[in-house]
């Protein structure tokens, strides 16, 4: 993966290019989405108080922060400068000692072992090698740890990569890349005025596949990782009947944007 950010939602200035204040104001919600997430993902991959985990394309560090707010041995890793430099001013107001070094998804300078829980969130559809992400993600992992990643998904065709062109997760994945070619060099407010677009669309056959290759033993999809108890009844009732059959796993999947899946070592 370049050192360039990666595409913000609806194709608006992507996430890594934000500046101190407007990365702050996004940290409430953050710490929401961190602390449903560590509570999604302890039913397969229990972790202490103090549980090392690896943040892969942190971007300013606010998941690092809340993480290691909640008191997790939290660390990022983040190939854009511009982004591990507002990571510093976040760490100042913040007052937590947040570690963001270079590094990305393909190649993480991390020893073997050294994490319980790896996260990359809409990392993926942008390396270069999602199979050598998945086996550095592998590698760094204590085994019964776990990766979880949130992604790009080729069934259903709302996407917020790139502007003006429905349906485009359903597009021929070489035509996807040379329009993605096309609106970094013609184009980049499309992308969010990014150097690095998503290239990679990915389906559950996909998904497990990278998990076989790597070694990873488990795949959990977003149907046995969401929790009924966050739903209203009626919803929650739904979910159960969806989740129980693969048809309607897949059925539904086409009606939600992006997929996510934990991998446990």
């Amino acid at each position: 993966m370049t050192s360039g950010p990666r595409t913000g939602v609806g194709g608006s200035l992507a996430t890594e290019g934000y500046d101190a204040e407007r990365a702050l104001a996004r940290l409430p919600e953050v710490r929401a989405r961190a602390g449903t997430l560590m509570r999604r993902l302890e039913r397969y991959v229990p972790i202490a108080a103090g549980g090392r985990v690896l943040d892969v394309g942190a971007a300013q560090g606010l998941y690092v922060a809340a993480l290691c707010e909640a008191g997790y041995a939290a660390v990022g890793a983040e190939p854009w400068a511009q982004a591990r430099r507002v990571s510093e001013l976040i760490a100042r107001h913040t007052s937590l000692p947040l570690t963001i070094v270079e590094g990305t998804a393909e190649s993480l300078p991390f020893p073997d072992e050294a994490f319980e829980l790896v996260l990359a969130t809409s990392v993926m559809e942008h390396t270069a090698d999602p199979a050598r992400a998945v086996a550095e993600a592998h590698r760094v992992l204590r085994p019964g740890g776990g990766f979880y990643f949130w992604t790009t998904s080729i069934l259903c065709p709302r996407q917020s990569e790139i502007r003006r062109f429905p349906a485009f997760p359903w597009y021929p994945d070489r035509v996807k890349k040379r329009l993605m070619t096309w609106a970094v060099a013609s184009r980049p407010a499309l992308i969010g005025y990014t150097a690095t677009p998503a290239l990679h669309w990915f389906s559950p056959a996909r998904v497990h596949r990278l998990a076989r290759t790597a070694g990873f033993s488990e795949v959990y999809e977003r149907w046995d990782l969401h929790r009924p108890s966050e739903l209203s009844p009626v919803r929650a009732w739904a979910f159960r009947l969806v989740r129980g059959r693969t048809v309607l796993r897949r059925a539904a999947d086409m009606f939600i944007e992006g997929s996510c899946y934990l991998f446990v070592k």
